[in-house]
């Protein structure tokens, strides 16, 4: 049986239901006559003989509604009805109406807003590769380490397969774009090499860094641009990739272009907007730099996270007794995630309680008047049960 003949009959189902609702009255008043044409043949007059006809075949709306139970459309029909009457009393009492709807919009949307907060913070993982292996490494109060700091670590460490990291001393609009269309200030952050692979993410268009791209003076020749970017200025043309553009007054390659799924502020730095990526090379030129690199690693299989912190206590302290000339290095190991949201966790569950509170106290104030509501309609509702309805349609109505 083709869709389009099954589409056919449904609709000419639906226009076709008055007439199946007038044949089942004629059908019903049929059976009262046969049966009141065969009490009068046993001797009853023709009122007693109806009368008596009419108590022996019962309700008339209950039977229809009895039929009707039979054909498909009758939930729909009757979810109509409802709607219907329900639309008609909030008319009738508007008052109420948007008393009750602002009440419960109040609490629906303070319900979703905090719960999309836990659920980013909370519930949801990371949105990166195998991100509870993903560990964050803070030198001592100061958070940011010394090149040479990250290479001996990253060298001697047997629990913490690789290290990467950022240089969060960036300025907004620090990067200025020239050439082609109007000059624009881009905010730009400089990260490692193989910042990207080791959190998974891989561009969507185009490549990662390079070795070669960056050389030893710390000018990348090669960038990284955000999904956003991508789309804004250059209207999401795949064809700019491995064109040349002019950051303050420099020449750099597109290698390609980030998944927009990928949001560097939310995890690393809230509140900033990133446009481009720049390679930072780790050189003695940058080690001089002093404390410029924020990083994190993955843990190596069958590795813990207290491994690597008593693992890296014990390096800081053999690093710096070799190398005195260098700033101070206490790491600190923590899972990534903590670092992300470990000191808004208390706050935000604080709050989603405190949401959770306000909608019981919603429904709790709704209820109350339903329930007046319905008391006021004792009359109304038995009525309805007198004609015919049955108990589900009641509880819906």
């Amino acid at each position: 049986m083709s869709r389009s003949f099954r589409m056919t009959r449904r609709l000419r189902y639906w226009l076709g239901r008055e007439d199946r609702n007038a044949q089942l009255q004629t059908e019903m008043r049929h059976h009262i006559d046969s049966l009141t044409q065969d009490l009068m043949a046993g001797g009853m007059t023709e009122a007693e003989a109806r009368a008596a006809a009419n108590r022996k075949f019962g309700n008339l709306a209950i039977q229809a509604e009895d039929s009707r139970a039979a054909w498909i459309s009758r939930w729909i029909s009757d979810g109509v009805q409802d709607v219907r009457y329900t639309i008609r009393n909030l008319r009738r009492d508007a008052g109420f109406a948007t008393f009750a709807i602002l009440i419960a919009g109040l609490g629906i949307g303070a319900s979703v807003t905090v719960f999309s907060m836990v659920n980013a913070l909370l519930l949801r993982p990371l949105p990166f590769q195998d991100p509870e292996r993903l560990v964050w490494i803070s030198n001592g109060d100061f958070v940011n380490f010394q090149v040479g700091h990250v290479q001996d670590l990253q060298a001697r460490s047997r629990t913490v397969r690789e290290l990467a990291g950022y240089n969060p001393f960036t300025g907004a609009g620090d990067q200025l774009m020239t050439g082609k269309g109007e000059p624009e200030r881009l905010t730009g952050m400089q990260v490692t090499r193989n910042f990207f692979p080791l959190l998974g993410v891989r561009p969507f268009a185009g490549s990662n860094f390079e070795a070669r791209e960056a050389n030893g003076d710390g000018k990348s020749g090669s960038v990284l641009l955000t999904c956003d970017l991508w789309k804004r200025r250059f209207s999401g043309n795949p064809a700019v990739i491995g064109s040349y553009i002019t950051l303050n007054q420099r020449s750099v390659r597109i290698a390609g272009v980030l998944p927009a799924s990928f949001d560097f502020a939310t995890v690393f730095s809230p509140g900033t907007r990133i446009d481009v990526f720049l390679a930072f090379p780790l050189t003695e030129r940058t080690n001089r730099q002093g404390n410029t690199l924020s990083i994190f690693g993955r843990l190596r299989p069958g590795a813990t996270v207290a491994a690597a912190r008593s693992e890296f206590t014990a390096l800081s302290k053999e690093i710096a007794r070799q190398h005195p000339e260098r700033n101070e290095l206490e790491a600190r190991v923590s899972p990534l995630e903590t670092r992300v949201n470990g000191s808004l966790r208390p706050a935000v569950f604080v709050l989603a309680c405190a949401v959770a509170v306000v909608m019981l106290i919603v429904c709790a104030n709704l209820s109350n008047l339903q329930l007046a509501r319905t008391a006021a309609r004792q009359k109304e509702i038995a009525v309805r049960a007198a004609l015919g309805a049955g108990r589900h349609r009641l509880v819906r109505q």
